[in-house]
Formats: structure tokens, sequence, C-alpha cells
């Protein structure tokens, strides 16, 4: 079983999905580890200063890992939904302020941060999910919870004891005018 946990950059992915591997004693891939083991970085974007990754070459290859692996996989990133063959797919989303507040300290250039908190208002990683993967989307709020108490309700969403369905979250009617 793949779950594939996802969201804009700040939500919390990469701690998270750390804690809940461990919890639940699955293995945990993330596009950056695959982007460096596998040479799936196609380059920069030099306006957006992101990593370009090949997510055509990135799915065989989870495929590949799925398929030898009896274990839960949990597999994070900013582009994992990019991935169509996950049994479930969590996208963690947070309060634009309180993303932009967790943003700032990367040093990124401002258009880089605002780029990222308009794509939370938007809800461009649960779009994206979606179109893949319809209803099976789950979105997690991290605003108000600390890693570990996400973990946990993670892990109560992977054993099927909580469900976050889509369409409770939007920013966009509050933070409309941040666009």
């Amino acid at each position: 079983m793949i779950i594939i946990i996802t969201g804009t950059p700040g939500t919390g992915k990469s701690t998270v999905s750390k804690l809940v591997a461990e919890k639940m004693n699955a293995k945990l891939i993330s596009i950056n580890s695959l982007l460096e083991e596998y040479n799936l970085n196609l380059g920069t974007d030099e306006l957006r200063g992101y990593k370009i990754v090949d997510t055509e070459s990135m799915i065989p290859i989870v495929d590949k890992i799925k398929e030898d692996s009896n274990e839960l996989i949990i597999f994070e990133g900013h582009l994992a939904q990019d991935y169509p063959n996950a049994d479930m797919i969590i996208v963690l989303r947070c309060d634009p302020l309180v993303l932009e507040k967790r943003l700032k300290p990367r040093n990124w250039p401002d258009r880089k941060v605002r780029e990222n908190i308009s794509s939370e208002i938007l809800g461009i990683c649960t779009s994206e999910s979606y179109e893949t993967y319809g209803e099976i989307v789950q979105e997690l709020d991290t605003t108000d919870t600390n890693a570990l108490e996400t973990a946990d309700i993670l892990s109560e969403i992977i054993k099927g004891e909580k469900e976050f369905p889509l369409g409770n979250i939007d920013y966009l009617e509050k933070y409309f005018t941040y666009l």
C-alpha cells in the first residue's frame, strides 16, 4: 500500500511524513530523495528557483519500489500527487498567513514565497490531486496542530479511523485580495 502526503511547501509534509513512517513502521520515500538518487532533475526554473522534476521517469521508479515492498509506503513531496498509482492521498493545508511565517525563514525570494501562498489560497495541490485521484483525496489543515498531533491524525486516516474529505478547507474567500 502506498500513501501520498502532499501539499504546498511549508505545510509540514517532510516533518510529518517522517513521524508517520516511524509510528506506522512504514518505508518513507520523498520526491527530493528520488530526485537525487535517480537523477530526475531536469534543471532549474530560473524564474521561480525550483528544481524541475522528471515526473514521467519518476512513475516507473515508484512503481518498482511499490512492487518490491511488502511494507506500507509513505511517499511525500510537493509533486507526489503526479504519481498516479497510490492507494490514498492526503493533502496537507495551512492558513496562508501561518504558511507565510513558516516560509519566510527559508530565505526564499519574496516572489517564491508569494507564489506558494497564492498556490495555497487557490488550493492548487488539492486540485491537482483531485484531477488524478478524485474522491479518495483527503485534506488536513495543519494550521493549529504541531507535527506530532498531525502525525497522529494522519495515522488514524491511514488506518481508516478518521476521514477528512475534500471541500472543508477553503482559503479563497478570506484571502482573495492577497492574489
